[in-house]
């Protein structure tokens, strides 16, 4: 029962979760207090850092679309991809954006018209045009530009130099080489912080989503929102978990992913015909525009002499939670990305996913500005007085045929919430086991026990809300995601310096790993 399972991993990555958790249940005043100390120093101190990371992540991105290293295909000459493009996309988009995008795509400007950057007056016009714009920067081209450096390379050592794990520490031997036993001591290390901070990427979507998700289901069906309501609704994610462990974990959510990709854009449809249509699509022309006209700015402001709290609160924050997300998103899309190419990869991950938030800004966001504009609501305010759940719910309740659109909402938040903890489960399983085949998945047991311990983050927020006063579950959020981020920025750069030695190594001995039509481009290496 026990003997593919990685033990000093898996102990590892569960003690460094319950000494986070256990903090937050014992002292949960205190904890909250040292949490916002170190998200201070992180994004006092490493936002230079961070912009230049998202920056040249955007620059590798375009190269890799437009050079012959886009040409590389995972697995090889011929390698035929597991799934449709479509599945394929869909799943890459909902492990991506996740469900944060129906939530910040609906609320996030209402955030920026009452604290806009660039010494912006609150509440000008241009406080809305930037409101609508920056959003859609901080899940643009740049933010999944992040993760495609990581993604690429755990594909081709994974697909194409058949490593017989998506271990880390196995796949950066060329680097971590010898048996001795302080490489085998970093080597566990390595593996057990990866396992750790993969669950940090789903702290920030299932933390406002349970809440989303429990304040809409207080409202239809006059239930009372309370901290039990909210792990009741957790533990419905866990339930959904176990009966997905039947089947396939890939194939299963690929099935759900497209389900819940079409229902997420016909819901789209409905606001955007039943709502201002011309509004929508204006606003969203000019933000476009406004994306183009300001990208380099938004890149590199670190609002260093003005310091008001916008960069630290919003973009600082953004790119360390991608940032942190990258190897385990990464893992995820290696797994089920045989066949593909980088530029594929690139394509899906940059530009597909890009478009599919910045439809969710247009419609969601836009729909909801307008209500305020014409004098409707007054959402910029009450997202500040009542927070995120108040104003999702606010908006709504103005569409026609209101409880419906509530429960279609609802169903794709949770579709999303569901799917994102079913992969990371699995992933992190698999992290924690040995001796699995490339194509092979942990035992169900072992997945359903993940999922539970997975969970147990979340939890300890919600937990922290509970139990302290006053407190900002959205700022504490932030600090929980980011300061998990840190200690995988070693670990990053470690798999890319090990990507990049063996792919110049490849480059030498001729082991090109492209289609035969794409070869003639590398007869002068």
């Amino acid at each position: 029962m026990l003997k593919n399972i990685n033990l000093p991993i898996a102990l590892l990555a569960v003690g460094l979760l319950f000494a986070l958790v256990i903090p937050m249940v014992l002292a949960p005043e205190g904890t909250a207090y040292v949490i916002s100390i170190f998200y201070n120093i992180m994004t006092i101190d490493f936002p230079w850092a961070l912009m230049l990371i998202a920056f040249l992540s955007a620059v590798f991105a375009i190269f890799i679309m437009f050079s012959k290293y886009g040409d590389i295909r995972l697995g090889g000459n011929g390698a035929k991809p597991h799934y449709k493009t479509f599945s394929w996309a869909a799943m890459n988009m909902c492990s991506a954006a996740g469900a944060g995008i129906f939530i910040f795509g609906m609320v996030e400007w209402m955030y920026y018209v009452k604290t806009p950057p660039f010494g912006v007056i609150p509440d000008s016009v241009q406080a809305y045009e930037y409101a609508s714009a920056y959003g859609m920067f901080h899940w643009g081209f740049s933010a999944w530009a992040i993760y495609l450096p990581v993604s690429l390379a755990l594909g081709y050592m994974f697909w194409n130099k058949k490593v017989d794990s998506l271990n880390l520490s196995d796949l950066c031997k060329s680097v971590l080489k010898g048996d001795s036993l302080p490489v085998r001591i970093i080597r566990k290390i390595i593996d057990g912080l990866v396992a750790f901070g993969y669950i940090g990427g789903l702290v920030c979507t299932v933390g406002l989503g349970t809440s989303i998700l429990a304040e809409l289901a207080r409202y239809l069906l006059g239930f009372e929102v309370t901290f039990t309501l909210r792990i009741a609704v957790i533990l419905i994610f866990c339930l959904f978990f176990i009966l997905s462990t039947s089947k396939s974990i890939a194939k299963g959510i690929s099935i759900i992913s497209d389900f819940n990709v079409k229902l997420a854009l016909g819901f789209f449809i409905f606001i955007l015909l039943v709502g201002p249509t011309s509004f929508i699509l204006n606003n969203f022309t000019m933000a476009v525009g406004t994306n183009i006209r300001e990208f380099v700015h938004m890149s590199f402001n670190t609002d260093a002499i003005a310091q008001t709290g916008f960069v630290q609160q919003w973009t600082v924050f953004y790119w360390a939670w991608y940032l942190g997300c990258t190897i385990s998103d990464g893992l995820w899309l290696a797994r089920v990305s045989y066949g593909r190419t980088f530029r594929e990869i690139a394509i899906v991950r940059c530009i597909w996913t890009t478009l599919a938030c910045w439809l969710a800004f247009a419609i969601l966001g836009n729909y909801g500005m307008h209500q305020e504009l014409t004098g409707v609501l007054s959402l910029s305010q009450l997202v500040i007085d009542s927070g995120n759940n108040a104003a999702v719910l606010a908006v709504l309740k103005t569409l026609p045929l209101s409880s419906l659109a509530i429960v279609v909402y609802m169903a794709v938040v949770f579709i999303t919430l569901a799917c994102g903890a079913t992969a990371a489960s699995t992933v992190v399983a698999t992290l924690t086991s040995k001796n699995l085949k490339n194509d092979e998945e942990p035992a169900s047991w072992y997945k359903v026990f993940w999922a539970f311990l997975v969970l147990l983050l979340p939890v300890g927020i919600l937990f922290l809300e509970h139990m302290v006063p006053g407190l900002n579950v959205l700022t504490t959020i932030q600090s929980v995601t980011t300061i998990m981020a840190i200690p995988l920025s070693a670990v990053i750069v470690l798999l890319l310096v090990t990507f990049y030695k063996t792919l110049r190594k490849d480059i030498r001995k001729k082991e090109l790993y492209v289609d035969d039509i794409n070869k003639d481009k590398w007869n002068s290496v």
